[in-house]
């Protein structure tokens, strides 16, 4: 684990980031240059709408019945801004309702990624949050190459999918799994570079989008709500117009002045302090409500890697499609949220029950659902319902959207397997395969990887030994194969005015370090709110700490900022009285902390879809 960093109110302390070989990922990258900034052809600021009324809009007002009514479009923007006139057009859907008072201006939005579809999320935060729908024109966009917009499509053959080496297990690092992870990343880069669009989905292109958007709509300055991957997006709007920056909240933060690469190698070390310093405690103090994982941290650890070796066991017997490795990735991605542990400890259920008694089929079945429900308390099952987990499972019709959106996934390992079975069904070898939108493309396009696989190899095999739960979750990105320069740039914020940035110390998908790190370098033009004992992935609107509810709502509503950075307490976890402290970067225990008053641990149901589906799909 992590030695513990201390840090005062005022967070002079010195950055401490896993010791990760990223100079040799980085040794012969020059220094990003910022590109030309491109002016927008008039073309596309006259060019005709076709407006509806969202398909969503329903949704917000059953929530929140004087919301303004949300309509959708799609508009036309160049594939390369570069180059407008040398590839064809493609389509970027939006999402617009006017202010119901007199608007601050235009406020735009962005949910994670890369990929994270974020056409109905402003929308679902003024669903949460109305003096949003009062205040400001509010803006939702699908980015380029994801969700309604032009998709990005990544191209393969069933043959090519046919010929892919498996393995059982990818934490068991073998030169069986080194096989694999290479030829898998090695198709994935060729897929989604097959046809001429795969090299201009990239963040500094969704920039330009963003700044069309704005003038589109004729506002002078943008305003922004980005989560996670949407930091990203936002220092980069911010750096590239500085001049049009308006009142950015970034919240859950990458180290967005460094590179992906950095980024996502930070996530085994975050991912495995949220488990073992907040998921694993909180599951053994609710031995009581929870049947059979133990009652101390170390109890349920032993019982989870008992579990995950037993899966393991099946599915190298030929017996199970239930893996191990999907465990892990399904673990990681409940504990983005407090009030999912409670679905994460039904996961762990689920699957010790499928152990005690494998199916026939080889897959989770009804029981195996039914009977992890009934090890939990009526007190833990009131943060979740048994239709939604059987949803969650395949093992009866969606109830819902919301509980449909909970399982959907486009990790690394699902897109293969789903393409598999595609391949198989089209029954021709020569049949073209599309994995889907990979929202890794935009990674391999903003930042220089290392083309050596080696070097991801050695890497993941290092954090596999440093970090048990998830430290081979990296292994071989895709970007290591792309044949693309990056369009990247290099990120001082000069010249922008401030913006607030927001950081859980516990966050499992954006590292506290990572965030910190970029809060230095950008110090004259960023305020940094911690939330100590705080892991949530996702903070401002509808927060676990009301502190840092207040001054994201000060400053969104009136433009005011504290006047140096500050330190937040939080609120219980799900079915807790009291804050447990844990000595991370932010050390509560050396400062006094005020604490924020108890919170409602029910979060608006649109907004926890929307965070869902970010969580259960990609890592970032």
């Amino acid at each position: 684990m992590l030695k513990p960093r201390k840090i005062a109110v005022a967070l002079a302390v010195a950055l401490f980031v896993p010791q990760l070989a990223v100079s040799q990922a980085t040794a012969a990258r020059p220094g990003p240059v910022d590109p030309p900034t491109p002016s927008i052809p008039q073309r596309y600021l006259v060019q005709p709408i076709a407006w509806s009324v969202c398909s969503f809009d329903a949704a917000v007002k059953s929530a929140y019945p004087q919301a303004p009514t949300t309509n959708c479009a799609k508009v036309k923007v160049p594939m390369d801004w570069a180059h407008p006139d040398a590839h064809p057009d493609v389509e970027v859907a939006i999402a617009y309702s006017k202010a119901t008072g007199k608007s601050k201006g235009l406020m735009a939005s962005n949910p994670g990624g890369p990929g994270g579809a974020g056409l109905n999320l402003s929308a679902f935060l003024g669903a949460d949050k109305p003096q949003l729908f009062s205040d400001f024109d509010l803006l939702g966009f699908d980015p380029r190459g994801f969700g309604t917009s032009t998709r990005l499509q990544c191209l393969t053959t069933a043959e090519k999918l046919a010929a892919l080496p498996t393995t059982p297990d990818y934490k068991e690092r073998t030169r069986q799994t080194h096989k694999v992870e290479v030829a898998e990343a090695a198709l994935q880069a060729e897929a989604c570079s097959a046809t001429e669009f795969g090299q201009f989905v990239s963040s500094q292109q969704t920039v330009y989008d963003m700044d069309f958007l704005r003038a589109l709509f004729k506002a002078r300055q943008l305003n922004f709500i980005g989560y996670s991957y949407g930091t990203w997006l936002g220092g980069w709007y911010a750096d590239t117009y500085p001049q049009r920056v308006g009142r950015f909240v970034i919240d859950s933060n990458m180290d967005w002045t460094h590179t992906q690469w950095e980024n996502v190698n930070f996530d085994p070390f975050s991912g495995q302090r949220r488990r073992d310093t907040q998921l694993f405690p909180w599951i053994a103090r609710h031995a009581d409500q929870i049947q059979g994982l133990g009652s101390t941290s170390r109890q349920v650890t032993a019982s989870y890697d008992r579990i995950r070796a037993k899966l393991v066991t099946l599915v190298k017997a030929g017996t199970s499609e239930v893996r191990g490795d999907d465990l892990d990735g399904t673990i990681y991605s409940v504990s983005y949220g407090n009030v999912r542990f409670i679905r994460g400890t039904l996961d762990i259920l689920v699957h010790d029950e499928f152990t005690k008694d494998p199916s026939a089929s080889g897959v989770v079945e009804l029981r195996h659902v039914d009977k992890a429900w009934a090890r939990l308390a009526p007190e833990l099952q009131a943060f979740d319902t048994l239709a939604a987990i059987r949803t969650r499972y395949g093992v009866t019709a969606p109830a819902s959207a919301t509980a449909a959106a909970a399982v959907s996934t486009d990790s690394t390992r699902s897109i293969i397997a789903d393409a598999r079975e595609a391949a198989v069904q089209s029954k021709s070898a020569d049949a073209v395969v599309n994995l889907g939108s990979i929202g890794t493309t935009v990674r391999c396009n903003d930042t220089a990887w290392n083309h050596d696989p080696k070097f991801y190899l050695a890497e993941a095999d290092r954090m596999a030994r440093k970090y048990s739960f998830f430290g081979y979750m990296v292994g071989v990105p895709m970007c290591a194969f792309w044949k693309y320069k990056p369009q990247d740039r290099k990120l001082d914020l000069t010249g922008s005015p401030r913006l607030l940035m927001v950081q859980g110390e516990l966050d499992p998908a954006t590292a506290y370090e990572g965030a910190l790190r970029t809060h230095r370098d950008t110090a004259k033009a960023t305020r940094f709110v911690a939330i100590d004992d705080e892991g949530q992935h996702g903070q401002y609107v509808g927060s676990a700490s009301a502190c840092a509810e207040a001054i994201g709502d000060t400053f969104v509503f009136t433009g005011e900022l504290p006047a140096r950075n500050k330190v937040c307490g939080t609120t219980p976890l799900p079915a807790e009285l009291s804050v447990y402290p844990v000595d991370g970067p932010v050390d509560g225990n050396a400062v006094h902390l005020p604490r924020s008053k108890a919170g409602s641990q029910k979060v608006n149901p649109l907004l926890q879809q929307a965070l869902d589906t970010i969580a259960a799909g990609t890592l970032r």
